[in-house]
């Protein structure tokens, strides 16, 4: 599968098979897949919670005005996003260093105490921004894999952050359903032309190719 099929294919899907599971190694292989994401400095935003069990999955499901596919997906990955980060920079530096990145650890260090450091609005919003860009990544490689995805965003993320035990230095960025679609999806909801979205060099001066 070609990542254009990929793109074609994927759904946001509302409708799962209940009786079909996923396994722990299909789910370590969906995580390594898509980490391998961009993500500011590299500073790897992302951390999960996987959730399949009936307990965990009716947690989430209260949390999320009672989505019920929710319940029925075979997983429920809790999407977080590290608002500090930048305190890990020294996991990656000798690894930039090394593979010729940057010479020394100078600017990695400005990165970190003053363009992170200083600016908390900057931390939260890197922490979304990176961790959705990975998430866009998940759900083209489970299309890749035959699984099917819905991001959610509706849910109260202080219940969810109670309920699962989650760190105030981390965000719930989303939730994610992962499993196997039961009934076909309607056909794709239209999509804005590129005239209505792109613009040449200013703002208003339409994009035309």
């Amino acid at each position: 599968m070609t990542v254009t099929e990929a793109i074609h294919t994927r759904r946001s899907v509302h409708s799962y098979d209940p009786s079909k599971k996923i396994s722990d190694e299909e789910l370590e292989k969906l995580i390594t897949l898509s980490t391998l994401a961009p993500s500011s400095f590299n500073l790897n935003h992302w951390r999960f919670i996987t959730v399949k069990s009936p307990e965990g999955k009716e947690k989430l499901h209260a949390a999320s005005l009672n989505q019920k596919h929710l319940l029925d997906a075979s997983a429920v990955l809790i999407v977080l996003g590290k608002i500090d980060a930048h305190e890990d920079i020294d996991l990656f530096t000798e690894d930039w260093i090394s593979k010729g990145y940057y010479p020394d650890d100078t600017h990695l260090k400005v990165v970190a105490e003053k363009f992170y450091g200083t600016r908390p609005e900057i931390q939260r919003d890197e922490a979304i921004r990176s961790t959705s860009i990975m998430t866009g990544v998940m759900m083209l490689a489970a299309v890749e894999m035959g699984l099917s995805t819905a991001a959610v965003i509706g849910f109260h993320a202080d219940k969810v952050m109670e309920d699962f035990h989650i760190p105030e230095n981390y965000v719930p960025v989303m939730l994610l359903t992962v499993g196997y679609e039961l009934n076909p999806m309607p056909e794709r909801v239209k999509r804005l032309a590129v005239s209505d979205i792109a613009y040449d060099e200013d703002f208003g001066r339409i994009f035309s190719a």
